[in-house]
């Protein structure tokens, strides 16, 4: 069962990971109102983020999202190697959810960062903090998202930290 994703601001982000990623992704932003470009993304200066990372392709008319590279820590923890999918035909009960979250990033050209909690196969709950970050090849349009997501740091949405 899954529960809702909740939406947060980087100040109630627990990881590391996604505090980091998001100050790359800051830095990286040449002007407001203007995305980074995905020619200014070098791999060898967030290597320690890169096992977290997965990259999705920003596909119009219809909008969809196909999953570019998937991180190695995100295939172990999901148990899945989904690279080449698209977000929507995987099969995952939050899938809805993520599109949503992706198709809100692509239009506001904003991260958005939050948490959800799943249960796992072996019936444990399954926590997650995660972040998604618009890149452009133009610097207006958003053509992928990179996301982050942290199975280590999350907490409970009520707030009160458990790690697994």
């Amino acid at each position: 069962m899954v529960n809702q994703i909740y939406r947060l601001e980087i100040s109630q982000i627990d990881s590391p990971l996604i505090h980091r990623f998001h100050e790359y992704w800051r830095v990286k932003l040449a002007a407001p109102n203007v995305l980074p470009l995905r020619a200014d993304f070098d791999p060898a200066e967030l290597r320690e983020l890169l096992p977290n990372l997965v990259i999705i392709d920003v596909e119009r008319e219809p909008l969809r999202f196909r999953y570019r590279l998937v991180g190695t820590r995100v295939v172990d923890f999901n148990g899945l190697e989904f690279t080449g999918r698209y977000l929507g035909t995987i099969g995952w009960q939050e899938e809805h959810q993520l599109v949503k979250v992706c198709a809100d990033a692509t239009a506001s050209g904003t991260p958005l960062l939050g948490f959800y909690s799943w249960t796992l196969r072996n019936g444990a709950i399954g926590k997650c903090e995660f972040g998604v970050f618009p890149f452009s090849e133009d610097g207006q349009t958003a053509a992928q998202i990179f996301g982050i997501e942290d199975y280590d740091f999350p907490r409970d949405h009520g707030g009160s930290r458990q790690r697994p």
